[in-house]
């Protein structure tokens, strides 16, 4: 660890250099998991969202209902010298406009593969729609975390009951080799996931017994 710090400090975060609209084509994972949240009706539930996509639309579906949930998400959106802004920086328009939204969204700037058990509270909730999308061997080296201890770690910080999604057709799933559809089966060969429920495109599991 001591040695990724060093080497760490070499090299520049491998951020993404995008901020993602709202493209239900392409793209509605984000579409179906608030209408997943309303037709089960899960209230009173703290969520961890990878990805807000610049639409934020978790985290405005969430305000416009009431604000059932609390939210805390994650992005590595960032744009410089393009005189566009990122993820992040539309995060903070939403709330310096809506500033009760922040009782209950919160979005970090980070890469994901950075965070650490430690840092965290327990979730109900977990979305993993990219994974297997962000994860580079080469610029990511300073990271703690690649893929498969991203997903370890998140079930370790699930509360009793609670639910990881992903999204069957993510980049990660379906291109990429096939990456995120691998992992997941794998773990769920072993054990360490069961399936429980199937929304739209998303695949709804509960950590397995033998975690």
């Amino acid at each position: 660890m001591a040695d990724q710090a060093i080497e760490g400090t070499k090299m520049k975060l491998y951020y993404n250099r995008h901020a993602y609209p709202l493209d239900l084509e392409r793209c509605p994972c984000d579409l179906h998991f608030v209408q997943y949240l309303e037709s089960r009706r899960l209230e009173g539930k703290t969520i961890f969202h990878f990805g807000t996509g610049d639409h934020h639309l978790v985290g405005r579906d969430n305000h416009e209902r009431g604000n059932p949930n609390e939210i805390l998400a994650i992005t590595a959106s960032y744009q410089p010298d393009t005189g566009r802004s990122g993820e992040h920086e539309s995060y903070i328009d939403f709330i310096v406009n809506n500033p009760a939204a922040a009782n209950y969204y919160k979005v970090l700037f980070a890469d994901v593969y950075t965070l650490s058990p430690r840092t965290l509270p327990n979730f109900d909730v977990v979305t993993l729609f990219h994974l297997c999308e962000f994860y580079n061997e080469e610029k990511s080296r300073y990271a703690r975390l690649d893929d498969r201890k991203l997903l370890e770690m998140l079930l370790s910080k699930l509360n009793a009951g609670g639910k990881v999604l992903f999204y069957t057709k993510s980049a990660g799933y379906v291109e990429k080799g096939r990456e995120a559809a691998a992992l997941v089966d794998d773990f769920i060969s072993q054990g360490k996931l069961s399936i429980e429920d199937e929304y739209e495109a998303l695949l709804i599991c509960r950590r397995g017994g033998s975690y």
